[in-house]
């Protein structure tokens, strides 16, 4: 899975275009040895493994893996919608690359 594209429910613009999509590359060895882990886990005495979203890790990985637009600042203009779809895309290069544990 080399890119993840993220179809905006409102457009971007600057530099003189509209982007009606966001464009992420696939996070690769120095990406994840600098960054580490989007979400932290945790298991307690029971067994339940316990999940905390990291934010400054995710923001990183967003800005860090963008291809297009190519400038991170155009970013501010994303509403929640689009906000949370990126989010998720970040989350979902990770849920596929880990193996499956049962």
């Amino acid at each position: 899975m080399p890119e993840k594209k993220i179809t905006l429910t409102k457009p971007i613009t600057g530099h003189g275009e509209t982007f009606g999509e966001i464009v992420l590359r696939e996070p690769a060895y120095p990406d994840i040895m600098l960054l580490g882990e989007p979400s932290a886990f945790a298991r307690d005495g029971g067994g339940m493994i316990y999940t905390a979203e990291k934010d400054e890790t995710i923001r990183a990985y967003i800005e860090r893996l963008l291809v297009s637009p190519k400038d991170p600042a155009l970013l501010n203009q994303l509403n929640a919608t689009d906000t949370f779809q990126l989010r998720d895309a970040v989350h979902d290069f990770f849920a596929s690359a880990r193996p499956k544990t049962t």
